[in-house]
């Protein structure tokens, strides 16, 4: 399961993971604890997760890096969802993306 996959690369890397399997639960930990990056899986059942990315994104939490994978090969996908899209099985790319987001360094006089 591509789930469990990506949960044990990030905790492998050192990361700290939130899951959600449904909008509401996503709601609900975006509310609570705001993510240094959001990954959203398109073919959450009833196309959840693409509606997830389009609210944020005319939400407050609209700054918030976000990626997302799915088994589609809708390339037109990355630009409907304004977000990076990587493809079921092999999520190529996936990790140089993440350790982009997470090697950006604080300006000067930065958290």
């Amino acid at each position: 399961m591509v789930k469990d996959l990506l949960l044990e690369m990030a905790l492998h890397d050192g990361f700290g993971v939130r899951c959600a399997t449904t909008e509401a639960e996503a709601a609900k930990l975006l509310h609570r604890e705001r993510p240094g990056v959001l990954l959203a899986d398109l073919d959450m059942s009833g196309r959840a997760g693409m509606k997830f990315l389009r609210t944020l994104r005319q939400s407050l939490y609209r700054d918030i890096p976000c990626i997302a994978v799915t088994a589609s090969n809708d390339p037109m996908l990355s630009v409907t969802i304004d977000a990076p899209v990587f493809y079921k099985p092999g999520l190529e790319g996936l990790d140089a993306v993440l350790e982009h987001f997470f090697s950006r360094k604080p300006g000067p006089g930065g958290p």
